[in-house]
């Protein structure tokens, strides 16, 4: 396969459980000579429709002596080296090569051999690259009287390149606000990203059907609520460790556009296909089980466009299958996007990360919903409710006729200046004019704090940076952290009553 061909790669491998693992399918009908009783003390005849299973161990003594490295030696000495370097590695290193740029992996494994796969991924991909560790969580199955019961898989998520890489916050599930009516309806039906707080996404409102985000040790950490394939579901294909679509879906809707093209080189049941198939990707699914390719070719029964290498799917599709058909909806086909295009998103993702930091820093303050105001709405905003403030202080402050953003105070014009924090801790006032006003007030609010300067127009002029043009007509801008201000700010204000005394000692402008 030529190398940067693929955007997206999900793998399920064996997971080195020391096991077969396996899957029977039964049929029960009623019977006078049934070997099971069931409701009301009717018997009941089981009848075995078939088995599918594989191997799921790697002993250590297939390898030859000399493989086991220093480094397992001493990170890893029970783990089975033949399963990580014979194994799992030299497929990685192709996964490596196969990714495009902007291109992802997610890497789905359990508590067995999670830590030391990790130890290889970051080996391959490098340790800049890995960004989550995704905990599906689950509840099916015994659970243990010795110990805690293992009810959860992990998934971990690398980039082929962290500074450029697909990840399309605005296709996440998110939550509901916990107080809608504050943020307005458009941002309310929106919902937000998911936070700290349990949320349910799908109708009926299942615990199973949930996900939960948490921060562990320092590095994000997913924990992704959703149950397994039912037994009764139509999704079910009767293959073992079959993944459900739901969990894969969310995978492609982060990590890839429409029409991008999705590798699974341990494609099990084929579910990966499927959820490409109903969200409009093209698909590479690859297996050395016979059996898991009879249940593929029975699960894409009537799918066109489907090309088998090294398989013939006739013998196992004697119908269509109807469930996948009904995903296929040609009506809602996508243009396929350009590779510069993706590009470009992918760099997106990656700045996203310097704006997230900025969403979490406003979290939970009264003034959040302001950020998403454009900066007029925010400057009209801040006006309002700086001489709101004021007047309710007994100060008389209004607007002028002739300019809008300019206030008035005992015949003084004040240029109104407003602000919310930058990422870098700062308030910038900008685009403060060379005349036209007498005084320069400026307002700056922070996610928990509230900050205000009275500044004389030739002395601010005297401290601020060009901003646009030169000469007559030119335009100025400051800036002020709040934390450590710059010594010529100090004497003209920094709290909202620090600017009050100062705009209440101003002289009338009769007077002078």
């Amino acid at each position: 396969m030529p190398s940067e061909s693929i955007d997206l790669i999900y793998i399920d491998p064996p997971f080195n459980t020391g096991k077969t693992q396996k899957l029977t399918q039964i049929k029960t009908v009623e019977s006078t000579n049934g070997d099971r009783v069931g409701f009301q003390g009717k018997t009941y005849e089981t009848t075995e429709l078939g088995t599918k299973a594989y191997k799921d161990t790697f002993p250590d003594d297939e390898i030859e002596d000399g493989v086991l490295t220093s480094a397992y030696q001493e990170l890893a000495p029970d783990a089975s080296i033949y399963f990580l370097e014979s194994f799992l590695r030299p497929r990685l290193v192709e996964a490596h090569r196969l990714l495009k740029s902007h291109g992802s992996l997610y890497f789905h494994i359990d508590y067995r051999e999670s830590h030391y796969c990790k130890i290889l991924l970051d080996s391959v991909f490098g340790r800049k690259s890995y960004l989550n560790e995704i905990i599906w969580a689950y509840d099916f199955g015994g659970r243990s009287k010795s110990k805690w019961p293992a009810k959860h898989d992990t998934i971990f998520f690398y980039a082929k390149n962290p500074k450029q890489y697909i990840f399309n916050s605005g296709d996440i599930d998110r939550e509901p606000y916990m107080a809608p009516g504050l943020v307005g309806p458009e941002k309310a039906k929106r919902g937000k990203l998911p936070t700290d707080t349990w949320f349910y996404k799908y109708a009926g409102r299942k615990l199973t059907d949930t996900w939960y985000y948490s921060f562990v040790g320092g590095k994000p950490t997913d924990a992704w609520w959703q149950t397994i394939v039912p037994t009764n579901s139509k999704e079910r294909v009767g293959y073992p460790t079959q993944k459900p679509t739901k969990l894969l879906e969310r995978i492609l809707r982060a990590s890839s556009h429409p029409n991008n093209t999705v590798l699974d080189f341990f494609a099990g049941s084929g579910s990966m296909g499927e959820s490409c198939i109903k969200m409009k990707r093209n698909f590479i699914l690859i297996d050395s089980n016979q059996q898991a390719l009879e249940v593929m070719a029975q699960r894409f029964s009537g799918v066109e466009n489907i090309e088998w290498i090294n398989f013939d799917p006739a013998p196992f599709q004697t119908e269509k299958n109807d469930y996948i058909l009904e995903k296929i909806n040609k009506d809602l086909d996508t243009p396929p996007l350009s590779e510069d295009y993706q590009r470009l998103a992918s760099v997106a993702s990656y700045l996203q990360q310097n704006f997230d930091t900025q969403n979490e820093m406003w979290k939970g303050s009264p003034f959040e919903w302001l950020r998403q105001l454009s900066a007029r709405r925010k400057r009209k905003f801040g006006r309002i409710l700086i001489s709101s403030w004021f007047k309710n202080e007994g100060l008389d402050i209004e607007k002028t006729r002739d300019v809008s953003e300019t206030l008035e105070v005992k015949g003084n014009k004040i240029a109104f200046k407003f602000s919310t924090l930058w990422t870098t801790g700062e308030y910038k006032f900008q685009q403060i004019r060379e005349d036209g006003y007498d005084y320069v007030l400026c307002f700056g609010i922070s996610p928990f704090e509230a900050h205000a300067w009275v500044f004389e127009r030739e002395y601010i002029l005297a401290h601020a940076s060009k901003q646009h043009k030169a000469g007559k007509g030119a335009e100025y801008w400051i800036s002020i952290n709040p934390k450590n201000p710059k010594k010529w700010t100090m004497q003209c204000g920094d709290s909202l009553n620090d600017a009050l005394n100062i705009l209440q000692k101003i002289k009338p402008k009769s007077e002078k």
